[in-house]
Parts: C-alpha cells; structure tokens; sequence
C-alpha cells in the first residue's frame, strides 16, 4: 500500500512515472534482506542507491545534520568538496564498516587505476526487531544489494529497512519523487528514506485519518536517513540548502525531534554540466523556494510509504504493528 491509494497528498505537484527516486535517470536501488529465527533472530539488511557512473566522475553533493546522534561514514568528505564518489549505502548501526569493506572492494575490482574512495554508508539502529549485537552483515553481501538494484525497487521492510520502527509502527524504506517545471523544462526531484523515528503519539498524516489504536510503544534507537537526487544543475551550496530544508519533514509528520535520534539528509544532482543560464534560473528566489517545496513534499510522502508498505513484524524483542490497521478507510 502507498499514500496515494488512500488519499492525494496535500501538495500539488505531479509525480514520476513510479513516484520513487529511481524516477531519475540513471539511478536504480538494490536490497539485501537477512531473516532468521535461529540460532539468532535476524530482521536487517543492505540497500545502495545506485548512481551511475559516480565511482568514475563524482556528482555534487551536500549533507545536513538536524540531530546528530548517528554514525554514517563519508560525510566529512561532502562536506569538505562537496562532491559524492560512491553509491550510497544504507544498512544497520553496527554493520557500516562491514558494508564499507565490502563497498570498496567492489569498487577497486571494477577500478584497477583506484587508490583512494569515500564510500558513503548511512544507518539506523534496528535493535529492537533483530539481534544487532550479532554483527550478522558481512562484507560479501553487499554484492547481493548492488546486484539487485533496479528501477521499480521494493518499499517498506526490505534491505536496510527490514527492521526498523517509525512512530512506534512498522517503519523502513520509503520513496517518492515530484516534477517541476522552470521555463517549460520539466526536472526531477526524487527521494528516498530509511525512517526509524519518532513517537506513535507525535504522528500526524496530511489528509489521513489514523485511529485511536496507537502503535507499538516499542522503538528503536531512532534516526531518519532522507537521500534526495535530482537533475536539476544544482551547486554544492544550493545543495546544503535543499538537504537542511528536507528536515522540514520530521516536523510535517509530527515529531518535535529527540535527543537518540540520528536525522541526516544527503542531495545531490546527477546534473554534471552547467551552463551561465542553468546558474542564472537556479539563482531565483521564486526557483529555489519551489525547489525546497517539492523536495520537503518528496521527503513527507517517502516516510508515509515507508511506514504503509510495511506489514507487521515480531522479531527480537517483541512485535511492532503496521500503519495499515491504524488508517481509517472511508466509504
């Protein structure tokens, strides 16, 4: 189940063909799903947004940090250049540096000229749901994940999302993407989140009525990790921009923010050539401001799906619900 079945978003904007990131050209995601019920109860994974081409010339890009109690890797390297070199990994707290190994020895096989990589991996903490403690994410599946990327790429809990919580109810991976028009060319802004966040009494849903029967009281370490790509010729200062204003969509949906929760943003363009009027149009008030809109809306409809393509879950220490029993469907 995605957002749209159930009600039109509040925003006007028109989607991509799938209303996911890999709208985009160019950008495909894979997942690897780990469950077991013994010797260990396991609910993780591995998911890597794709970017084509991005270990041979590097695409702009900027991070923002609303919360900072997280762990990704490669983020000071954003900052610094401004540049992404990697695929973007997603996977649990524990396992960033079994991913990161496994990242980069794919990388330096398919690069023999290599010497040096900033592999970028993002987590969340899915304690709750499986046994993090088992270190159970190695380096050889990371090749299972790039191998299965793709264009219509699975939601909720899959990969990186098999075992997280968002807003005490099922939570994981979630995508949407919005269509923008300046000076009728039409571009593409598309994201997707790994969402572990906030609490089931915070929630709130533009235009969907929840009822009374609160989620699970149950969460995780927290975090919200929100990608976003986009094909409009953005610089990697008008990036940071667009990464601090995705953020908005934790307070759209609720959550006031909490002291464990780990909520990073990451854009950036697959737009590799610029010209003097792409800069000039960029440069208008009235264009970025849309930008930040459509963006922000991107962001709040990934998270709904995450969280609506998700079924319920027992795993290591209990179960958790899904948002689906909670909506209130009218005639």
């Amino acid at each position: 189940m995605r957002f749209r079945e159930l009600v039109s978003p509040p925003d006007a904007y028109e989607t991509g063909p799938l209303n996911k990131i890999t709208d985009l050209e160019g950008i495909e995601v894979g997942h690897f799903t780990l469950i077991e019920d013994a010797p260990r109860c396991l609910r993780t994974g591995i998911s890597v947004v794709r970017i084509s081409g991005v270990y041979r010339s590097p695409i702009p890009a900027a991070c923002s940090v609303f919360n900072g109690y997280g762990k990704s890797m490669g983020l000071v390297q954003i900052e610094e250049l401004g540049t992404v070199e990697s695929d973007i990994f997603l996977t649990n707290t524990l396992s960033i540096g079994a991913v990161q190994q496994g990242a980069a020895k794919l990388a330096l096989e398919d690069n023999p000229e290599m010497a040096s990589l900033n592999v970028v991996v993002m987590e969340c903490n899915d304690g709750f749901l499986s046994d993090i403690r088992s270190l159970s994410i190695r380096e050889e599946m990371v090749s299972k994940a790039v191998m299965d990327a793709r264009k219509d790429f699975a939601l909720g809990s899959c990969g990186a999302g098999t075992g997280m919580i968002c807003f005490g109810y099922k939570g994981g991976i979630g995508s949407s993407s919005r269509i923008i028009e300046f000076d009728g060319r039409k571009y593409t802004v598309g994201a997707i989140v790994l969402s572990n966040f906030g609490r089931s009494s915070d929630l709130r849903i533009p235009s969907l009525e929840l009822s009374n029967d609160s989620g699970s009281s149950a969460q995780g370490a927290g975090s919200l990790i929100m990608i976003l790509g986009t094909d409009l010729p953005l610089m990697p200062h008008q990036l940071k921009r667009v990464s601090r204003h995705m953020s908005l969509a934790i307070g759209f949906l609720g959550a006031p923010g909490h002291h464990g929760s780990g909520d990073i943003s990451l854009a950036f363009s697959t737009a590799r050539e610029y010209s003097l009027s792409d800069q000039r149009l960029m440069k208008n008030e009235n264009t970025i401001s849309e930008i930040f809109r459509a963006s922000t809306w991107a962001c709040v409809e990934a998270i709904v799906d995450s969280m609506l393509s998700s079924d319920s879950m027992t795993g290591f220490k209990g179960s958790v619900k899904s948002l689906k029993s909670a909506v209130i469907r009218k005639p």
